[in-house]
């Protein structure tokens, strides 16, 4: 990892500790972002708790929500700032006829602040009270509409400065390739998607410039080479982030995080018309995912010679996988 190191104990931030993570599972960047690649799911299953009662009493399991959910952490005055970021693969709940939280692969970084008592308090007493209250968290967290988002998330992530985008990409394209089997994985059905119906759009364009500069195909609009997922070259991590994200390098990455932190301002609550929502309900999650790629073609983020990504490349010229 370029931007992560296992934290020394003194500075692990204090959930973390209470809840006991290995340390090889924690990360942390120079500027104090610290992140956990061990999902809220295996938090839970890990103590039994396999189950959760949802909004309607009806029961959900655990694997196929909290997985793709992860704890992340900033300095916040004298104390830390908790919150949540996703890191989905492919998943194929839907066609399975499994109850799930969604198949489509992605990012997301939430703006809110994750109130963590209602982790910790399930996970010493998990009674029914506790599992819902805890599902009632996550979810104002992750997907309830009307939230406010904690000043220091916005202050932290809205600095071209910050760490933590990097350190969330190198993060994701090394678990997704960890997926991969006999030197591949398949690419998302909706990066297959937008290929069939724009062969010459711009992700697949990125593709066949990076196979040209690897010297090799890297990706065939199928699948995607891994040679080694625990050493995996840049091309392959561009590969992944392009399929996966629909940003074409980390630079992009971050600057998509950091637009989407800079429209967390008051007058961006006004509802636009038609829509029944407003920007700011659009920018307290920064959702990094390809499929509103087609609609996001304008977007700075998206254009490697934009300010936005241009502003990035200056403050992090290694930046990278």
């Amino acid at each position: 990892m370029k931007y992560g190191i296992h934290p020394a104990p003194d500075r692990t931030p204090p959930l973390f500790r209470e809840l006991s993570l290995p340390p090889e599972t924690i990360y942390q960047t120079g500027d104090g972002f610290t992140a956990s690649n061990r999902s809220l799911a295996e938090l839970l299953t890990g103590r039994g708790i396999d189950t959760f009662p949802n909004d309607l009493g009806q029961t959900r399991r655990c694997d196929l929500f909290y997985d793709d959910w992860y704890l992340y952490s900033i300095p916040a005055g004298d104390g830390f700032c908790y919150s949540l970021y996703k890191m989905r693969e492919q998943e194929f709940n839907a066609e399975r006829g499994e109850i799930g939280d969604g198949d489509t692969p992605g990012v997301t970084v939430s703006f809110i602040e994750f109130h963590t008592g209602a982790l910790t308090r399930c996970l010493a007493d998990p009674s029914p009270e506790n599992r819902s209250a805890l599902n009632q968290e996550i979810n104002r967290v992750v997907v309830s509409r009307g939230q406010r988002h904690h000043p220091a998330l916005k202050a932290y992530f809205r600095r071209p400065q910050a760490q933590a985008p990097y350190l969330i990409a190198e993060l994701y394209v090394h678990f997704i390739a960890g997926l991969a089997r006999g030197g591949s994985l398949p690419v998302p059905v909706a990066y297959a998607r937008q290929y069939s119906r724009s062969p010459r759009s711009r992700l697949p364009r990125f593709l066949e410039e990076t196979n040209a500069r690897a010297g090799y195909p890297v990706c065939d609009h199928k699948r995607i080479a891994i040679r080694d997922p625990r050493n995996l070259s840049e091309y392959e991590a561009l590969a992944i982030l392009a399929t996966h994200t629909a940003d074409t390098s980390f630079h992009c990455f971050a600057a998509e995080v950091r637009y989407h932190a800079c429209y967390l301002f008051p007058l961006a609550r006004i509802p636009i018309p038609f829509l029944g929502r407003s920007v700011y309900d659009s920018a307290i999650r920064a959702d990094l995912t390809i499929a509103e790629s087609e609609l996001e073609g304008p977007a700075p983020f998206h254009n490697p010679r934009s300010r936005w990504v241009k502003r990035q490349r200056r403050f992090h010229p290694d930046g990278g996988c």
